[in-house]
């Protein structure tokens, strides 16, 4: 008790295989505290203390008082890092697996804290690792705080590991565990050699592994991808397996306006017109993240394009009913926030970008598209040569066979036996199955702009949902093509789809059924009591936090993103357990209808629409965060946004008395009465605020999805506008399609 620990001092493990102390990367000023292999020539950190608070210039003092908190001091006397705990222990020791630990004062066994349960970005032997827990890169070889790129467990419980960008967008999976191997890692052998072992706790499940034969570790780099290093005995360390094994596949990897080209030595370049935003980590070969930026600034009335053979496009904003590429061109010119569209093949369609362009993969051997980016007159002239106008030609050449390929595989894959092939999940019915399962379609669930839903039971048993499609204007091969994509979204908090029919003009499909019903019908009812005990506020929040989690994968994770578009209590579906299955997402494909035409008679409910839709401007994902905003309020408050039956006037529309209440930090008052007494104060806080968030009026200023989950979970403050929104003020203009 009351040591202390600083300078060149260390803690070696009992046989010398770990260190402890204090370091500074080379060419930083920067000093961490953390753990090394001991006795190598390369110091290795496999793990940080202060990753995001370094000491500057000259190492800190760790010290252990006498009340039992472990904590890391500057030269100044200030907290970097610190270890409270309620338990007095007696002593820190470094184990042989490179585990720090606290030890109890009571019992000299137990340990009280340990670094394994604060994982950095390495996986040790012995190392259990899951739950919220996840292996996050260095932000640069300089600097140790947590970088854009992470590994963890598939958080739907999957016996899988995800790598995610930004801790949002998965882009690569290693498959499901069957015992003995992961399924998506195809050179994997049964066993490897590996001891592994998953283990299911009450916090969630967890992973943890063995090697007997050498010394080995899991790295997440900070290029994106996961690699295994081995040890074998009097050899040096040795990459021994990378995944992706395609560099480019990693999202986001040369930031905005970079282009990823695997064949290259340097994988990232940036796009003509722009230059690297950092040129000491584009210099380092090893991060590129931070992107690419503009050599000339942009004037929305002389801009000009430069056109990019790319092999596969980013992901795109909006598209527009352009007939021709000039007319496609034209559009994004007269929109000043349009960085680049695209128009490749007859009859369109014409694809928008806004914002910074992601995810560019160029590849001159196998281009197949062009991208046009937007870019200042100037920076255009400045690079035009003869070399580059014979490029062009090249690539206008390689655009037209480009066609020819696309439509050979458009044709290919939209055959009617897509769907049903042996690798589909999906099962068809015919007409007569359903009506029969139905009882001629009797027992009606509910109706909306895209058909009624009916309750059938199959000749098994089994109950379902079948949703007969009014409108539906596709041919057979389209509307089989949307349905085996719709049939691959599979999500905890998203509804599964069973199966279809599809006979003649006749469009049906086969849900699981939800025995809760809707959101709706046990939000809005008269009986506060029985509400309260049946939707209790434990259970309004995971109904939240589930739906904004099913609505990440829609926007963020699916392989084709999708803007649900219709977000709201109705559909928002509870299994057994009152867990959420968001509905009716995707239906705006399999009936041929365009988001780009924005007219509210096609898509959205009022009292649910986003500002931006009623304007006639483009839809975003961000349409969606509205809606949630406003489902959010009304599940907090257990009464619908617009109400005339209540009896002050000033809360006929909610929102704005709603914004008063929060902003005053007066939360407690929007909570619905038959929960406010046992409602829990700090998440009723952070979803109040959260739904604030969300309805600005502004779309740029609303948060992500992927945001709004983070903040609900409490990963990530969610702090009150100092001003109220002017959206949600002004009452006039949110009436608009509510009146």
């Amino acid at each position: 008790m009351g040591a202390s620990l600083n300078g060149n001092q260390t803690i070696i493990s009992k046989n010398g295989t770990f260190e402890l102390g204090f370091f500074s990367p080379d060419g930083s000023n920067n000093w961490y505290m953390g753990i090394w292999y001991a006795n190598m020539q390369e110091k290795i950190i496999v793990w940080v203390a202060n990753r995001e608070s370094p000491s500057k210039n000259s190492a800190g003092l760790l010290k252990l008082s006498k009340e039992g908190n472990l904590e890391l001091f500057d030269a100044q006397g200030t907290t970097l890092w610190s270890v409270n705990i309620s338990r007095k222990p007696s002593r820190v020791v470094l184990l042989d697996s490179g585990n720090f630990l606290m030890l109890s004062d009571d019992n000299k066994s137990e340990t009280v804290w340990q670094s394994f349960d604060y994982p950095v970005d390495t996986l040790l032997p012995g190392m259990r690792i899951g739950g919220q827990q996840r292996l996050t890169c260095w932000k640069s070889s300089l600097d140790s705080a947590p970088g854009l790129f992470s590994n963890h467990l598939d958080p739907s419980g999957a016996k899988q590991f995800v790598l995610t960008w930004n801790n949002s967008v998965q882009y690569w999976e290693s498959g499901h565990w069957d015992g003995q191997t992961f399924s998506g890692i195809p050179k994997m052998t049964k066993g490897d050699d590996y001891n592994i072992s998953f283990e299911s706790t009450s916090s969630g499940l967890y992973f943890s592994y063995n090697f007997p034969k050498g010394i080995t570790r899991f790295l997440q780099i900070k290029s994106g991808r996961l690699q295994e290093y081995t040890l074998f005995e009097g050899a040096k360390w040795t990459i021994f397996a990378t995944r992706p094994g395609d560099q480019c596949a990693v999202y986001g990897l040369c930031g905005a306006y970079g282009s990823c080209n695997s064949n290259n030595l340097q994988f990232c370049t940036c796009v003509e017109g722009f230059t690297p935003a950092d040129n000491r980590a584009w210099d380092s070969q090893e991060w590129w993240s931070s992107g690419c930026v503009r050599q000339s600034p942009l004037n929305c009335g002389t801009d000009e394009f430069i056109d990019l053979s790319v092999t596969s496009y980013p992901d795109s904003d909006w598209s527009h009913p352009a007939p021709t590429k000039e007319d496609c061109q034209q559009a994004c010119l007269r929109n000043c926030s349009c960085s680049a569209f695209a128009f490749n093949y007859p009859s369109g369609p014409c694809q928008i970008w806004s914002g910074d362009l992601l995810n560019i993969q160029n590849s001159p051997s196998n281009s197949r598209w062009t991208l046009s980016i937007r870019v200042a007159a100037s920076a255009h002239h400045k690079g035009l040569s003869f070399k580059f106008k014979a490029t062009s030609i090249v690539s206008s050449l390689a655009v037209v066979l480009s066609i020819f390929s696309f439509v050979m595989w458009k044709r290919y894959r939209l055959q009617p036996t897509f769907a049903d092939s042996s690798d589909s999940f999906l099962r068809t019915f015919t007409y007569m199955e359903l009506k029969t399962a139905t009882k001629n379609f009797r027992s009606k669930l509910g109706g909306g702009g895209f058909g009624s839903v009916f309750k059938g039971s199959l000749t098994d048993g089994t109950l379902v949902a079948v949703k007969k499609l009014e409108g539906s204007r596709q041919h057979d091969k389209q509307f089989l093509a949307e349905i085996s994509s719709l049939g691959n979204i599979q999500h905890a908090n998203l509804i599964r789809l069973r199966g279809f029919c599809a006979e003649g003009s006749k469009r049906l499909l086969v849900y699981d059924y939800m025995p809760n019903g809707s959101l709706n019908s046990l939000l809005f009812t008269s009986n506060s009591k029985s509400k309260g005990k049946v939707l209790d506020w434990k259970t309004r929040f995971q109904i939240a936090l589930g739906t904004a989690r099913g609505l990440v994968y829609l926007h963020e994770e699916c392989r084709d993103r999708i803007i649900h578009g219709d977000i709201k209590p109705e559909n928002i579906l509870l299994d057994d357990k009152f867990s959420p299955r968001l509905a009716d997402f995707g239906m705006s494909k399999l009936v041929c209808r365009d988001f780009s035409h924005v007219l509210t008679t096609t898509r959205g409910t009022r009292g649910y629409l986003a500002p931006e839709w009623i304007s006639g401007l483009p839809i975003t994902p961000k349409v969606d965060v509205y809606s949630f905003g406003i489902t959010l309020l009304e599940i907090i408050s257990g009464r619908r946004s617009l109400d005339f039956n209540v009896k002050d006037s000033s809360q006929y529309y909610f929102p704005p008395w709603a914004a008063t209440q929060i902003c005053q930090g007066k939360m407690i008052n929007i909570v619905d009465e038959g929960v406010a007494v046992e409602a829990d104060i700090e998440e009723v806080s952070r979803a109040s605020v959260v739904g604030l968030l969300c309805i600005e009026r502004d779309e740029e200023v609303r948060p992500s999805m992927g945001q709004v989950v983070r903040m609900l979970e409490g990963k990530v403050e969610a702090q009150t506008p100092k001003l109220l929104s002017s959206a949600i003020m002004d009452k006039q203009a949110d009436r608009s399609d509510t009146s």
